[in-house]
């Protein structure tokens, strides 16, 4: 898949993980100069080799680690033109038992961290005359699903940043979207000490309507056709990739 009229330039925010990976790949495929962020080396390294795009190694949990990623990825190219984020973290804990210690680093890593970021690209586009920024959320932001409530908190108030961005970013040629995923194998759940007791359940976080699990390259797909000239006058759009598995449960639990 090519970008009509698309980005020449695009930094990704956690581009080692498993989502963030196949971004990356699918822009640089599409001829978009990429730098990307992630705290695997290994993965990261690896990555920039097959594919071309420039590994920016850090933790952005860490303000000052994200501080250096950010103007690392703008030195190296000059003008940032898209923006992705595809961080998060999942931890497994129903309420009573969620600690203080899960609450704090839950919602620093898919909201807080996501948000300093954002902030700053969010500068950056409007002294440079527009930009597009992509969030990957997940549809856990748009239903109520036990055993992760710290993860469906946090997704959804980065939905609603996504929005309120959208909305302030609009006179200033900046388009903000949201890609709400559904259950996708590999997906940030395959990470997590706990899940594996729940993430093959169809009652927990199983296979949509569709028939199937989401891939990765269904998100990536999904970036680029947002960041992309068809997609123009899309901002502040929740775009669910998640086979209608939302939609069918809607207003529901998924115990």
């Amino acid at each position: 898949m090519t970008i009509s009229s698309g980005p020449k330039t695009a930094f990704v925010l956690g581009g080692t993980g498993n989502m963030g990976r196949e971004i990356v790949e699918h822009l640089a495929l599409a001829g978009t100069t990429v730098v990307f962020s992630g705290r695997s080396q290994a993965r990261g390294e690896a990555l920039a080799l097959r594919t071309g795009a420039t590994f920016v190694p850090g933790d952005v949990t860490d303000r000052a680690s994200a501080d250096a990623c950010l103007q690392q990825a703008l030195g190296l190219l000059n003008r940032i033109d898209l923006f992705v984020t595809a961080i998060g973290m999942v931890f497994v804990s129903p309420i009573g038992q969620t600690s203080e210690a899960i609450i704090r680093e839950v919602i620093e890593v898919n909201l807080t961290s996501v948000f300093r970021c954002s902030r700053w690209m969010f500068d950056h586009f409007k002294r440079n005359g527009g930009g597009v920024m992509v969030h990957v959320v997940s549809d856990a932001a748009l239903r109520s699903i036990h055993h992760i409530p710290m993860y469906t908190t946090a997704k959804a108030g980065l939905l609603v940043m996504s929005e309120l961005m959208s909305a302030e970013g609009a006179s200033h040629s900046i388009r903000v979207n949201a890609i709400c995923p559904g259950a996708t194998v590999p997906g940030v759940q395959a990470t997590v000490a706990g899940f594996e007791h729940h993430a093959e359940d169809a009652s927990t976080w199983g296979a949509a309507p569709s028939g199937r699990h989401g891939h990765p390259t269904d998100v990536a797909k999904s970036v680029l056709w947002l960041a992309s000239e068809d997609a123009a006058h899309v901002s502040g759009a929740v775009l669910r990739v998640d086979g209608a598995a939302s939609a069918a449960m809607r207003g529901g639990t998924r115990a």
